[in-house]
């Protein structure tokens, strides 16, 4: 072999080593070492924790827990969520942050009557309950605004997040008059009735009934059972025998 046949050889010899030099250094070995780093996260939500994170230490990630909370969708010590989430690609050898359920706890209620509605409102929300229901009544014994009436009442446990329905006072029921029914009866008893409901008798006007016992009331300006707010007369038309009379004083 001649030396420059001999110098093409080793010249050829040569590029190609550095062309097999560069492939694997740029493309080989980058798969190489990326291989079995990066994997895709299982899915361990709802899983008991011990067995949640037994099951990241197999597929080679560690679990630590971040947080805790309290949920009716999972039994305690159950994995809530996860971070990053499930089939996320993630290195190996990564942190995944972990909600775990706990216990429901059971807050004492407080005693809510006697305090003001907002005041109560700030008490039960310090409690870790809410206010479900607020209804308002008259009362004679509690001021306007004040709370009446609770359910469940205090010290009784409920359910962190639970409701409170709560009565509360709109103060001194207004001044009313409930109109009597006077029909049928004699005027003297009727006249009495009226009276005695805080109200005052108004005109009388008689007409000729004979059918009827005399001083018997057959009509009132007012019907029985009106509620009045302001007080006010009834007026009254009572039977009689006396023609004459019913003329005089008829109307």
């Amino acid at each position: 072999m001649s030396y420059r046949s001999a110098l093409r050889y080793f010249t050829a010899l040569t590029m190609l080593g550095m062309i097999i030099v560069l492939f694997l250094d740029q493309a080989v070995m980058p798969l190489y070492v990326r291989h079995g780093q990066v994997r895709f996260l299982p899915n361990i939500v709802g899983l008991p924790y011990p067995d949640a994170a037994r099951l990241l230490r197999k597929a080679g990630f560690r679990a630590t827990k971040a947080a805790v909370t309290h949920t009716q969708e999972y039994p305690p010590n159950q994995i809530f969520e996860m971070y990053p989430p499930a089939y996320s690609r993630v290195k190996r050898g990564r942190i995944i942050l972990l909600t775990v359920t706990v216990e429901e706890k059971m807050v004492e209620i407080p005693e809510l009557v006697r305090m003001t509605l907002r005041a109560a409102e700030i008490a039960v929300a310090r409690a870790g309950l809410g206010v479900d229901t607020v209804m308002t009544t008259y009362s004679d014994d509690y001021p306007s605004g004040m709370v009446t009436w609770q359910s469940p009442k205090g010290g009784n446990l409920l359910r962190r997040g639970s409701g409170i329905s709560l009565m509360v006072s709109k103060g001194q029921p207004p001044i009313s008059y409930y109109v009597p029914s006077v029909l049928g009866m004699g005027y003297q008893v009727a006249r009495r009735e009226i009276l005695d409901a805080g109200l005052d008798v108004g005109h009388v006007r008689y007409i000729y009934a004979p059918n009827l016992l005399p001083n018997t009331v057959v009509e009132q300006s007012i019907a029985g059972g009106t509620v009045l707010k302001l007080k006010r007369a009834v007026n009254l038309t009572v039977s009689t025998y006396d023609q004459s009379q019913a003329k005089r004083r008829g109307e």
